[in-house]
């Protein structure tokens, strides 16, 4: 593994369009972010968090930026310094891949895998020093902890995306092969434990509240938590309803095809409901977008027709109007999905399980499908296929939900209220 360091110090002073009014630069709270990924461009439920919580930290406070960065990052780098414009700004390039050697190194380590691999002395000794002139510190994940200065004496904010233990709890619930559980659960433990030192060191906690049920096990102090959202692209609340008649009897699925949770969901799917469906209306489709996949979903998709990989796509709005369903059949995960919650942005029909329902405040068959039952989504499924009525009243009910409950502002105001109170 080898660490590349680029900086770029004393990025323009001016403000573009959509900064916020107020005090001049030099007057704000100085705020240092600090992320596992460049936060551009926001392709992802967790990308777009931090894309959208990036640029409201620029037009509202002093903002310098620290990010690990994987080598697809690097085309996207000038475009996100244009666009927020930060006081400073630097990147080290890491990749320290998933793998036996890496967990052993990890267990010698003392640390989670997923922390392990994106630690680096090079990012601890740029945060340590761009730190120096920070007032709030505010870790995009507990990722990035290990480059968390000792001597840092401000407000240190941290967002928890998800309460990881949980997620690999409920993955090894789901193992089969007792070696693999075991060390599962053992990942899971040492998860819970450092989640817990994370929560310990932050002076206030950004979580959902479906996320804090579990985090606040970890007996944190409960004087630290802010309530937040993990929201998708409102702007699709401004499009046009897509007609039932216009769409095509479809299946669409968005979303990291190498994220576990999403890989588990789709084979389970089309191992034990797709087959069903597709010989119910013959000439169903079902497309998943997004990167990765690798070789388990590839063999689940395999003599299975109907099914297609396009891979990543850059415009997703073809596919809002084509596609009849969205399906998110995560069985294991944690934090809101934000794939679900910009199907509803969009008036589509979702097809989810309980975990992907969590924190979204929904009802089955009126918002959402939502059901871990294959025979009951198989039905549902059939059913929104088939009848306009039905598929046209979820859509309406689900868009007006996502329109009242899932603003942006709400989350800002949270955001606002950790860094200032």
């Amino acid at each position: 593994m080898q660490d590349i360091l680029t900086s770029t110090a004393g990025v323009k002073e001016t403000s573009p369009d959509f900064r916020g009014e107020g005090k001049a630069r030099r007057e704000r709270l100085r705020i240092l972010f600090l992320s596992h990924r460049l936060p551009y461009p926001p392709l992802s439920g967790g990308a777009i968090k931090r894309w959208k919580v990036a640029v409201y930290l620029a037009g509202n406070y002093d903002l310098s930026v620290a990010v690990l960065s994987a080598p697809e990052d690097l085309p996207h780098r000038e475009a996100f310094l244009r666009l927020v414009n930060p006081v400073h700004f630097s990147a080290t390039l890491i990749h320290r891949p998933r793998n036996a050697l890496n967990l052993f190194r990890s267990w010698l380590r003392g640390l989670p895998l997923a922390v392990y691999r994106n630690d680096s002395p090079v990012f601890r000794a740029e945060v340590e020093k761009a730190s120096r002139s920070a007032d709030v510190l505010y870790l995009d994940s507990l990722l990035v902890l290990p480059a968390l200065p000792e001597a840092f004496r401000g407000k240190i904010v941290l967002h928890a995306h998800n309460a990881e233990y949980v997620i690999w709890k409920r993955y090894a619930a789901r193992e089969k092969n007792p070696l693999r559980r075991a060390a599962v659960l053992l990942e899971a433990g040492r998860m819970r434990r450092y989640e817990a030192l994370a929560c310990r060191r932050a002076d206030r906690i950004l979580a959902a509240p479906n996320d804090q049920v579990f985090l606040r096990r970890l007996g944190v102090n409960p004087a630290k938590w802010v309530d937040t959202s993990h929201l998708g692209d409102e702007t699709l609340l401004d499009l046009p309803d897509i007609a039932f008649r216009g769409t095509e009897p479809a299946l669409l699925h968005v979303g990291s095809l190498d994220w576990e949770p999403n890989l588990d969901g789709l084979v389970w799917f089309l191992r034990e409901v797709w087959d069903g469906l597709k010989e119910r209306h013959p000439q169903l489709r079902f497309y998943i977008l997004g990167r990765g996949g690798g070789r388990r979903l590839r063999e689940a998709a395999r003599g299975r027709p109907g099914v297609l990989m396009p891979g990543f796509v850059p415009d997703l709005e073809p596919y809002h109007r084509r596609c009849r369903l969205f399906v998110a059949p995560v069985r294991f995960g944690g934090g809101m999905k934000v794939k679900i919650i910009n199907a509803m942005y969009r008036g589509i029909p979702v097809l989810t399980t309980p975990v992907g329902a969590e924190g979204l405040e929904v009802m089955d068959r009126r918002h959402l499908s939502i059901s871990s039952d294959a025979a009951k989504m198989l039905r549902d499924a059939d059913h929104l296929l088939k009848d306009a009525g039905a598929w046209e009243r979820m859509r309406d009910a689900s868009r007006r939900h996502a329109r009242e409950r899932f603003d942006w502002g709400g989350v800002y105001g949270s955001l606002r209220s950790a860094i200032e109170r």
